[in-house]
């Protein structure tokens, strides 16, 4: 309740300043990679990630601050892209997929083991994957990553290429508690994916392009590899 409340009234309370903006990523960093869900969140399996929950709320609180208090812009936004914006996501899932799996499968992250059973419900688990994860990781994720970091170094470091490489760097650098820390396999991989990731939405500026491409990779993973 205590970091929650901090969390709503920071941009409320202090100005709005470059060091005071990093104070709040601090902050907003600081319940995920201490586990501080799991604790809140007891599973009842070992198999279900149940902290899952405060995390998504958590981001969501953190986003909203930013949007409505900060009055942070990260460019064109809503639940369902536009038509382009679908076409161009696709795009950019071709050309990311394939380093993004090879590099996965070179360093053990993941291995192949496509889903088998009747195509009807196979096909069933991909549209619910892609929409489930369309509209919870990716679409928090992409707005904080890409929306918030991304956007704030492109509008600070000129080399555009330098910020999308630091950008993505840091979203690799939150992956290195994706499961025991440091897991710097995961951490490699969410970092090449950052890169493509930064550039659709600088090319874009749309971080509904890199929403579309960022399910598109989660939903193939889901489907064809296991960890």
């Amino acid at each position: 309740m205590g970091l929650t409340a901090i969390f709503s009234f920071w941009h409320v309370i202090l100005p709005r300043r470059a060091a005071y903006d990093i104070g709040f990523l601090i902050i907003a960093a600081a319940p995920v990679i201490t586990r501080a869900f799991s604790r809140i969140y007891l599973a009842p399996d070992k198999h279900v990630r149940s902290e899952i929950l405060g995390q998504l709320m958590w981001i969501r609180v953190g986003i909203i601050a930013l949007l409505v208090l900060r009055e942070w812009d990260p460019g064109p936004f809503s639940l369902w892209p536009t038509l382009q914006e679908w076409r161009t996501g696709a795009i950019y899932y071709c050309v990311t997929i394939v380093p993004v799996a090879l590099l996965a499968l070179a360093v053990h992250d993941v291995r192949w083991s496509p889903m088998t059973g009747e195509w009807w419900r196979v096909g069933g688990l991909a549209v619910g994957t892609f929409f489930g994860f369309l509209w919870t990781t990716a679409l928090g994720e992409e707005l904080f990553f890409r929306g918030v970091v991304a956007r704030a170094l492109l509008d600070h470091l000129p080399p555009r290429a330098l910020a999308i490489l630091l950008s993505s760097v840091i979203y690799g650098s939150a992956h290195l508690w994706f499961h025991a820390f440091p897991d710097w396999r995961q951490a490699l991989v969410a970092a090449l994916l950052g890169i493509f990731l930064g550039d659709a939405y600088a090319r874009t500026g749309s971080v509904r392009v890199s929403m579309v491409a960022h399910t598109l990779v989660i939903t193939t993973w889901r489907l064809f590899f296991k960890l």
